[in-house]
């Protein structure tokens, strides 16, 4: 049994302080994606034109008019009237029905069980459940759909958070929202907020008995907007409605809660949410975490001093950085939905070539949107619909590249290779740990582990800065690249691997004039030398056996001399 994947997966999802717990009290370590562009399109991540304005400043915008958002093919709602335009009306009415079915199957839901992970964030839009037009209209097959969705994840075993990423009106004017304008209408106009609380009751009318369901994520990144900030404290009005009237309807689930400023900004968090119930988690977006404590530490003491859980709604900093930072998440109990699940592939896709989880090809012709987002020619209504048609098969999953990778170096299982640097920050009784060097580092990379991390690139050393003489280029550093782990005789390192399903050899990468002896778990599995060098040209050591385990501990101990460890690496 692992708390990692979907054996812990059982009955009613609970919080037990800072933790989450099955309905057996075991706790479980929350991990999926986040599976966006099914019911709410992110323009940059399925096949958007390129914005003329810096990648800062298409996230945070300084006000309407300059640099603000693209307008075209950013949300549902402006790529509805790109399709409209290049399709026509009668097109679009069934558009999104399409999209939806063939965007989100079974088979992805499978996938993500059979990746090893046990939550998944459903990303809805309201615009896909509740009609925009006077009275309150559902749209059924939404609802269908989303039934269906939650009914694969039962099946597969993956606890399900939805999140309202697009509420009615909008509420922070970022590629994400369904805004009407750079303004949160959903907090501003009674009409919008109303029916947006009317939708949540509907939804939990619908689907609060389900077991499978972790919670509610109520609003997506609200009061994002720099615009926006002013009316912060409206959000809090917001949970506090919306809290009260569901919890007349569910009081089993829970409910997680985003700060303003891209759900960065923990002003709001200083009451309790849900005071009879007391069943919410904070949940923050963190991307680009460097994989020590300091990056969580802000959060970690905040869901202390609420005694609440912590999620990281969104996140991810590349697959190296993640296999380190999201064990120090686990360590706390923290739960990690990696953004997104499902992206498009090519230069006009967010990744580039490669997925982040799961790409999907464009079509051929695409340029032809492209150019006419631009400044080019629209396509006949004949080629835009061939376009449009080849676009919504090429969603399936049977048609889509897969990132394995990704999934298998994120949960620390082999084929990986972790850095030097990464090194376990507990030992194998959960204490903390420490080593003896005092100066600190080049990077100030985990300066409270006393670790001697010395430097391994040819880099620019980053020596203290002078104001009145500088390079002009600013050097990028990468404490995982650039740094390496140098222990000495009576030292020692540990390097946790998961699901080894057969024996495993582990091998070190570095420099030195030592011995050191590999133990699993405790027992000793052989011992490697390095020798002599430079750590700019690092060499490999003799490869050591390990056995098959759920979890398993490498500790590296230094027997003899002085070893600079670059990277670990465990392969089958």
């Amino acid at each position: 049994m692992s708390k990692y994947n979907n054996e812990f997966v059982k009955g009613v999802l609970r919080t037990q302080g800072t933790r989450f717990v099955n309905e057996d009290g075991q706790e479980i370590i929350l991990h999926g994606y986040g599976l966006a562009n099914w019911e709410n399109v992110e323009g940059f991540m399925i096949g958007g034109a390129p914005t003329p304005v810096d990648v800062f400043k298409f996230w945070l915008f300084p006000g309407p008019g300059k640099d603000h958002n693209p307008e075209r093919w950013t949300c549902r709602r402006t790529v509805s009237q790109v399709i409209r335009e290049l399709c026509g009306s009668k097109y679009l009415e069934t558009f999104w029905d399409r999209w939806e079915e063939n965007h989100l199957q079974e088979a992805d839901i499978k996938l993500m069980a059979d990746l090893g992970y046990n939550c998944a964030r459903i990303v809805l839009n309201a615009n896909a459940l509740l009609y925009e037009e006077p009275g309150i209209n559902f749209n059924e097959k939404g609802f269908g759909r989303l039934a269906n969705v939650i009914d694969w994840c039962e099946k597969y075993k993956l606890y399900v958070i939805l999140d309202m990423h697009g509420v009615v009106g909008g509420n922070n004017g970022a590629t994400g929202d369904s805004l009407f304008c750079e303004y949160p209408s959903v907090f501003l106009d009674a009409e919008s907020k109303e029916r947006q609380i009317i939708l949540w009751e509907e939804i939990v009318r619908r689907f609060g008995s389900r077991w499978i369901i972790a919670g509610y994520d109520l609003i997506n990144e609200p009061v994002s907007s720099p615009v926006q900030h002013e009316y912060i404290h409206l959000l809090t009005e917001y949970y506090d409605e919306c809290i009260e009237r569901i919890r007349k309807i569910d009081t089993e689930h829970i409910f997680f809660l985003e700060g303003a400023k891209y759900a960065r900004d923990m002003r709001i968090f200083d009451k309790e949410f849900d005071p009879e119930y007391h069943k919410w988690a904070i949940s923050i977006h963190l991307y680009g975490a460097s994989p020590e404590i300091k990056d969580l530490y802000p959060w970690l003491l905040l869901c202390q001093e609420r005694n609440v859980p912590l999620w990281l709604g969104e996140c991810g900093a590349g697959e190296d950085a993640d296999a380190i930072f999201y064990d120090i998440c686990a360590h706390y109990g923290v739960a990690y939905t990696p953004w997104a699940y499902k992206t498009a592939l090519g230069k006009h896709g967010p990744h580039g070539g490669k997925p982040g989880s799961v790409g999907h090809p464009l079509p051929q012709d695409w340029n032809k949107i492209i150019d006419y987002l631009m400044t080019g020619p629209r396509p006949s209504y004949e080629e835009s619909q061939r376009i449009m048609d080849e676009y919504i098969e090429l969603t399936k999953l049977e048609h889509c590249v897969i990132n394995y990778d990704h999934a298998r170096t994120s949960a620390r299982k082999p084929n990986i290779t972790l850095a030097g640097v990464g090194y376990d920050m507990w030992t194998e009784d959960g204490s903390r740990y420490y080593g003896n060097w005092e100066m600190g580092n080049y990077l100030c990379f985990r300066l409270e582990d006393r670790t001697k991390l010395v430097w391994a690139t040819d880099k620019t050393k980053p020596y203290p800065k002078f104001t009145w003489y500088e390079d002009k280029a600013e050097l990028r550093y990468s404490p995982l690249h650039d740094l390496a782990l140098e222990l000495a005789a009576g030292e020692y390192a540990n390097y946790t691997v998961r699901e080894v399903e057969d024996n495993c050899k582990v091998a070190v990468e570095g420099v030195g004039e030592g011995k050191a002896d590999i133990l699993c778990n405790g027992v000793k599995a052989g011992e490697i030398t390095l020798a002599a060098g430079c750590i700019l040209q690092p060499v490999w050591s003799e490869e050591v056996t390990i056995p098959a385990g759920a979890e398993v501990v490498v500790k590296v101990a230094v027997t003899e001399g002085t070893l600079t460890i670059k990277n670990v690496r465990f392969q089958y």
